[in-house]
């Protein structure tokens, strides 16, 4: 499996959007927990853009699940966003009953105006 990228940009004042392109596993985790740590560290609500993704793995999960745990206890908005597009990564989603637990939205706009309400997915 070729690794994938990760990007993370400020779209507005308080927000930074994590994105995903292609096959993300083991190789990656390091990386996304290194972004989601520091953006958490300076403060900036956080959406995780899942919709570029071809595959995610258990590490790539974990990475999502710890940061958001730090964000909540942060006070910090963490959302995900994923588009109908990305059919392998929902099915990953569904299949660990993720989709559920994580706040997923179906666009990134209603993911930022979510984050950026500081209430962390609730």
């Amino acid at each position: 499996m070729e690794a994938g990228e990760i990007a993370s940009e400020h779209i507005e004042p308080g927000v930074a959007v994590i994105t995903f392109s292609g096959e993300h596993d083991l190789n990656t985790a390091p990386d996304l927990r290194h972004k989601l740590a520091a953006e958490i560290d300076d403060g900036f609500a956080i959406v995780v853009d899942l919709s570029g993704a071809a595959f995610i793995d258990s590490s790539i999960l974990g990475a999502m699940l710890d940061a958001r745990r730090r964000a909540l206890d942060a006070g910090i908005g963490f959302e995900v966003t994923l588009n109908d597009g990305a059919q392998p990564v929902k099915r990953v989603l569904d299949v660990t009953g993720l989709r559920s637990g994580l706040p997923v939205h179906s666009t990134r706009a209603a993911a930022v105006e979510a984050a950026r309400s500081g209430k962390a997915g609730q």
